[in-house]
């Protein structure tokens, strides 16, 4: 099974379709015909639109009621098609454009996925598809398109400034391979080159290098990036107070690397006991491991990385805090929506689906409900998720106890 994009659009679902088949089924709410490249500001609002939606298909020398027509093709005329569409779209559209031959006639297929980085404009207008039209979006649908990509959503998406696939560490992607293979059946070679695994991830595109393949596999991220991307965390003798603390470590690296060491963090900070078996002693700890790594995951994936605060994480004696900046996809995700199953919205949908297919996370917005069952089965007591000034925060409690137990 290999990576898909975050939606199935129209263009991976029909990548091998015959073109005059597609034609026949008409213009829809992801397909556009236009008779020549004489409509190109026609074409690239439409194709703006698509990014707005679901993704979708223009064919250029094909008339509206889908004669093919055909039209005059050079390599040319392919630049000048895909330059016109990234230089009057912001963010700028990298749609894939090709010359297919129809009836025997020379036509432009030019194809555009839907956008992370939605809602784009095109001639500094933004446009949205309803239907077989394309229409101009109103300030009302322009704002709610907005808003996920303005707390947050999409900045790993975006190229990373001077970033190359030399900047990538090889052993990360070869242990993320390994894994990936066993655990979700990734089923790709382990020597394959890098690039090409950074290409079936999505993290590279047209050479440009993303934040996500930087902040998940780079050698060194604080390269490209402040410090804040980084985790603390430190153990507290008290509940209250940051004055005295009994280990203190802020954890560097790439997001994998720091995910590894924060959970050792965790796992060597709470309360274990030893229960004796009929072989060996079996371990028990305060939390489940699984609890432990969807807090943690959420912690990463979830964060605003645009905001130069560090996500933190205090064991202290009667809780456990994990502190983010991030933001909730309101009206969607709520504190109280977390609490009960809800859909998923990850501010970071390349970051949040490496640790997927690692198998560092089960189910798609079922990590909350995990965290608030495994709380009440190890103490009885749910766990804590406010917001508050762009700052997200989960408390686990802890029993009322400071005494480790070992059961022999």
């Amino acid at each position: 099974m290999g990576f898909l994009n975050p939606t199935y659009s129209y263009l991976q679902q029909n990548q091998m379709t015959d073109y005059r088949k597609e034609i026949l089924s008409g213009e829809s709410e992801e397909l556009e015909f236009k008779r020549s490249t004489s409509l190109l500001k026609e074409a690239t609002q439409t194709l703006c639109a698509f990014a707005n939606h679901k993704g979708g298909v223009l064919y250029f020398g094909v008339s509206d009621d889908g004669t093919v027509v055909g039209q005059m093709v050079s390599d040319d005329t392919l630049k000048n098609i895909a330059n016109t569409i990234k230089l009057n779209t912001d963010p700028k559209l990298y749609p894939q454009v090709e010359k297919v031959e129809i009836e025997g006639k020379s036509c432009i297929r030019v194809c555009i996925e839907q956008s992370p980085l939605k809602p784009h404009v095109a001639y500094g207008r933004p446009y949205i598809r309803i239907g077989p039209a394309t229409q101009q979006l109103d300030q009302e649908q322009y704002r709610i398109l907005l808003q996920p990509r303005t707390n947050g959503y999409g900045f790993d998406f975006r190229s990373c400034p001077s970033a190359t696939l030399a900047d990538i560490d090889e052993t990360t992607v070869q242990r993320f391979m390994e894994t990936a293979n066993a655990v979700r059946d990734f089923n790709q070679n382990l020597y394959l080159p890098v690039d090409q695994v950074m290409e079936k991830l999505d993290l590279v595109k047209n050479d440009a290098v993303s934040n996500a393949a930087v902040l998940l596999f780079g050698k060194n991220p604080a390269c490209f990036f402040s410090t804040h991307y980084e985790v603390k965390v430190a153990s507290f003798p008290t509940d209250m107070g940051y004055d005295e603390m009994t280990n203190n470590y802020e954890y560097t690296g790439n997001l994998l690397d720091i995910f590894g060491k924060s959970m050792d963090f965790l796992l060597g900070s709470i309360r274990k006991s030893y229960r004796k078996g009929e072989q060996q002693g079996v371990e028990i700890l305060e939390f489940p491991r699984l609890m432990l790594r969807e807090a943690l995951v959420n912690l990463i994936s979830h964060r605003d990385y645009r905001v130069d605060v560090k996500s933190t994480i205090e064991v202290r004696p009667s809780y456990i805090l994990f502190y983010n900046p991030a933001q909730l996809f309101t009206p969607t995700i709520t504190i109280d929506a977390l609490k009960r199953h809800h859909p998923s919205r990850p501010g970071n949908k390349l970051i949040a689906r490496v640790f997927y297919m690692m198998g560092l996370f089960e189910n798609w917005g079922g990590g909350t409900l995990k965290i608030i069952e495994s709380a009440r089965e190890s103490t009885g007591i749910d766990p804590e998720f406010t917001f508050e000034n762009g700052m997200f925060s989960l408390k686990i409690y802890r029993k009322p106890t400071n005494v480790n137990q070992c059961v022999m």
